[in-house]
This record gives C-alpha cells, sequence and structure tokens, in this order.
C-alpha cells in the first residue's frame, strides 16, 4: 500500500550534493590555482629574499663582534677554574654558605652574621657632596652607662672578632684569588650551544654583609687596632668585591661596582684614623691595583654580547627542530588577556615556521645595538657612553617605533637592558679606587714627615708601580690641594674639563683626618 505523504530523503541529498559542487567551483577553479601558486611563489621569493639579506646582516655584526671583542667564543673568553687551594670561596666559613637547590646555587649569608646578637648598630653619617661618611659614636652611646670609657672602645669590645668568623677569613687572605663557585668556564662549557642554560651562583645579602664588616673596619681604625684595621679592609676587598670580577657578566660587573663602592666608603673613613703601619698601606694599595673598575665593565658587556649572540644562534637551530622550541620563546604570560596569549602564541608559530632570516636579522640586531653602547677600544670612551646611550635611545623611539610588529627586531629588543650610563659609574669607582691607593702614599707621606705634602710630586715615586691618573685624563694625576684637616682629590669628570675641584661640575674625593676621637 502507498504512502499518501512523500519522501524527502532524496531531493535533500540532492540539494547538499549541489551546494557542494557550487562551494568547490566557488573556492577551487583555474583563477584560484593561479592565484594561490603566485602566493606560493611569492612567499617563497620572500623567504629567500629575507634570508639572504638578514645573513649579510649576520655576518658583519659576527665580523664587527670579533674585531671588537677578539673572539666568538665565551667559553674561552669566560674566566677560567681557581683550584681550591688557591681561592678565598673555597675557605670552610665561606663554602657553608654555599647552597644547591637542583639547579640553582645560591650564596646564604645569614643576617647579622658578622655582629654578636642583639648588637645595636649605630647611625653612619653621610656627606653626598663628598662621599664621606663617619660613625655617629654621640648617637650611639646615648643613654649607655659607658664607665668612663671612649664609645669607640666599648662598641669595639662589643663586635669582638664577628663571631669567629673574621679570624677565619684572615687565615684566607693568603689565598691568590677570590672567585664564585661553580667556575664560570666550567659551566658554560657544560651548558653546550646555549650559554643562558648556564648556572650562575645567586649571591644574596651583599649590601647588608659589606656594612657590616665596614663596621668592623671603621671602629677597628678609631681605636687604633693596627692588625684588625690591616685585616678587615682587605676580608671587605677581597670577599665579594673581587670575587664579582671573576663572573664576566653584566650582573658580575654590577655586584662589582656596588660592593666596591660599600667598601671604598669605609677605607675612606678608616684612613682617616691613625691605624695604619707602612706595611698595612702597601697591602692595601697592592689590593686596590689589582682591578680595573673600566675593564672590569667592558668584560661584562663584552660577555653579553658574546652569549646573547650564541643563544641567538641556538634559537635558530632549535627553531629548524620543529615545535619544541615553544618552551624557549617567551613573549607574554598566563596572565595577559586572551587576545594578547593568542597574539604570543601566533608570534611564537611564525617565529618557528617563518623565514630562518627573522632570527638570523633579531641576532644581529642584538649584537650590534650592545657593540654601539660598548664603544671603541680606548682608554677614555668611556666618556662618550652617556652620549652612545641617548644617541641608541632616539633611533629605538624613532626607527623601531613599530618594534612590536617588526619580526625583525622583536627578540633582539626584548633582550636588550635598561641599565642607563654604567661606564661613568664604572669610570667614578675607579676614580675612587685610585684616590685611595695616593691616600695610603699620602699617609706614609704624613707618617714620615708629620703632614702632608704640598704637591703630589712628593709621593710619585711611591706610586710608581700604580696606575692612578685620572680617568677622564689618562695621562695627568688627579687634582689635589690641601685644606684644613686634609686635603681634597678630584677628577675633571665626564666632561674631562678641569673646573679645579668646583661640586657638581668635577668629582671630588676629600680626606679628613678624624681629631674627634684623639
Amino acid at each position: 500500500m502507498n504512502s499518501s505523504t512523500p519522501s524527502t530523503k532524496a531531493p535533500s541529498r540532492l540539494y547538499s550534493v549541489r551546494v557542494a559542487r557550487l562551494l568547490a567551483r566557488l573556492v577551487w577553479n583555474r583563477r584560484m590555482g593561479w592565484t594561490l601558486a603566485c602566493l606560493i611563489s611569492l612567499l617563497t621569493l620572500y623567504y629567500q629574499w629575507e634570508n639572504r639579506r638578514s645573513a649579510i646582516e649576520l655576518k658583519a655584526a659576527h665580523q664587527r663582534m670579533v674585531e671588537r671583542i677578539g673572539t666568538d667564543d665565551w667559553i674561552a673568553f669566560a674566566a677560567p677554574g681557581v683550584p681550591d687551594e688557591q681561592n678565598l670561596f673555597a675557605l670552610p666559613v665561606v663554602e657553608q654558605w654555599l647552597h644547591r637547590d637542583g639547579k640553582q646555587i645560591r650564596y646564604i649569608i645569614p643576617k647579622n652574621a658578622f655582629l654578636p646578637p642583639g648588637f645595636v648598630k649605630p647611625e653612619i653619617i653621610e656627606n653626598d657632596s663628598d662621599k664621606t661618611s663617619r660613625i655617629n659614636f654621640s648617637t650611639w652611646a646615648a643613654g649607655r652607662d659607658l664607665k668612663g670609657e671612649k664609645p669607640a672602645i666599648v662598641m669595639h669590645r662589643e663586635l669582638g672578632d664577628g663571631n669567629l668568623l673574621l679570624p677565619q677569613l684572615a687565615a684566607g687572605l693568603s689565598k691568590p684569588f677570590s672567585a664564585w663557585k661553580p667556575a664560570q668556564r666550567e659551566e658554560f662549557a657544560a651548558a653546550g650551544a646555549n650559554p643562558y642554560t648556564a648556572i650562575q651562583p645567586n649571591v644574596g645579602n651583599v649590601n647588608d654583609t659589606m656594612r657590616d664588616l665596614g663596621l668592623h673596619l671603621r671602629v677597628a681604625a678609631a681605636v687604633g687596632d693596627v692588625e684588625k684595621t690591616r685585616s678587615t679592609a682587605l676580608i671587605l676587598l677581597r670577599l665579594f668585591p673581587e670575587a664579582a670580577t671573576s663572573y664576566h657578566w653584566m650582573i658580575g660587573s654590577l655586584v662589582s661596582i656596588a660592593a666596591h663602592g660599600l667598601a671604598f666608603e669605609a677605607i675612606q673613613d678608616a684612613l682617616g684614623n691613625p691605624a695604619w703601619d707602612e706595611s698595612g698601606l702597601r697591602m692595601l694599595q697592592l689590593q686596590l691595583g689589582k682591578i680595573n673598575d673600566l675593564e672590569v665593565m667592558e668584560r661584562g658587556w663584552s660577555m653579553e654580547i658574546l652569549t646573547g649572540f650564541g643563544v641567538g644562534i641556538h634559537i635558530r637551530e632549535s627553531c629548524r627542530k620543529g615545535s619544541s622550541t615553544l618552551e624557549e620563546l617567551h613573549f607574554g604570560n598566563e596572565d595577559d588577556s586572551w587576545l594578547h596569549r593568542a597574539a604570543n602564541a601566533a608570534t611564537r608559530l611564525a617565529y618557528i615556521y617563518g623565514p630562518t632570516g627573522w632570527h638570523d636579522a633579531n641576532t644581529a640586531f642584538y649584537a650590534e645595538t650592545y657593540l654601539d653602547m660598548l664603544g671603541p677600544k680606548r682608554e677614555s670612551a668611556w666618556r662618550d657612553g652617556r652620549a652612545r646611550g641617548e644617541a641608541l635611545k632616539k633611533r629605538r623611539d624613532e626607527e623601531y617605533r613599530y618594534i612590536d610588529w617588526n619580526m625583525r627586531r622583536k627578540i633582539g629588543a626584548l633582550a636588550l637592558p635598561n641599565v642607563g650610563n654604567l661606564f661613568d659609574a664604572a669610570a667614578e669607582c675607579l676614580f675612587r679606587r685610585r684616590c685611595l691607593m695616593i691616600a695610603c702614599a699620602l699617609e706614609k707621606h704624613r707618617m714620615k714627615h708629620g703632614s702632608f705634602p704640598v704637591s703630589l710630586e712628593a709621593v710619585r715615586d711611591d706610586l710608581e708601580p700604580f696606575p692612578v691618573a685620572d680617568p677622564a685624563r689618562p695621562n695627568q694625576l688627579p687634582g689635589y690641594r690641601l685644606e684644613s684637616g686634609g686635603y681634597l682629590l678630584w677628577s675633571a669628570g665626564p666632561d674631562a674639563h678641569d673646573d679645579g675641584g668646583t661640586k657638581d661640575k668635577d668629582w671630588l674625593w676629600r680626606m679628613k683626618l678624624n681629631t674627634e676621637l684623639k
């Protein structure tokens, strides 16, 4: 029996087929085929053009890097290892601060490790205009029953030997080197192709520890403890400041400048007290003369260029191997909006499947920009550091205004630091170092003749073995003149113009003999 209701299955199926055929004709036809062929050809041509021009940029950057730094091998440039028997950081008292947690290595110095329990720290009065500082003994003594003793003597007794740490460190001063562990060259060799995976020790609580060591030095000098003054001054210079220079990376340069600055403040104060003998002053000069802060900064910048170049090549080669490199390319974080996260994911995929030349261009941009900031290799090149930094900032603001959308610059730009003009800071640190070496010679003269000389010519023979020229004027000594109770040394500063020791124009360093404690 036939049903009166017609079937709709067949017409519906035929309609679907007709729609599919219509869409196929719209999507795929001869015109569309030619369009796709042209697009693929143009894309291939772009890839070839991008790869070629970027390879030329990378070759030029590599050649300039080798000419300026002298090598393209970051492992050869890294500081070599130091045998434990020659390393101050191999002392048991220091190694007890070394902690390993997987791939993390940290030196953890307990808070107030060099101070007795319950010790009340005195106020340090600082004069920013000439970088002098001293202990406020009167405020520290207020409300205390000192039983007729001078505050400095009581404080010296309370500080003691730094919980037995100072004698242990002093026993290691005969070791010729002070270097963080593990050695940088060994870690780079273990890291392989990607130097940024090398383990770098993290040293914490440095500033507080340096201030505590400086307090020991200031107080020992104030009471005339010659032996403790000499040994503590050397510990202060060698423990962290010298060790920081053993890691040729920017972080080592920054720690070196900061730690040396704290040490220099305390030593400057200590030199104003009659707590030195000729041998102690000579040892201090020898230690100060071991390091050139501008050279430390030069090595830091150079290592950043070498390792950044190496990482750029590593990322390029990894991207050629596929999507595993997604883990190494980070352009955002999970806190971004979904739109930003999608854009970041698209950027990562573009670097994996886009032209290899994008990576070469980024690596070349990174190296060229760092080399521009490093500047030429000459003794006075630091004076142009500020101008080089401003020129690069202007270039980035104008030429690369849309750098977030420029795949040839995005990775390289993200890797560039914003650290200001470090060359001025390194040069001023070097000036203060050289002032201390000169101050040692002047103090030896005062001990022999009863007063400071009227000219640095009187101590030229004592200074002959040491580089003590004004960093702003490589062939001249710093300015010098006698003042009431001491003297003033000055540098011409970044403009290399000698303003006669004028505040805010020249760099000033002042020595004031401490007459309050006599």
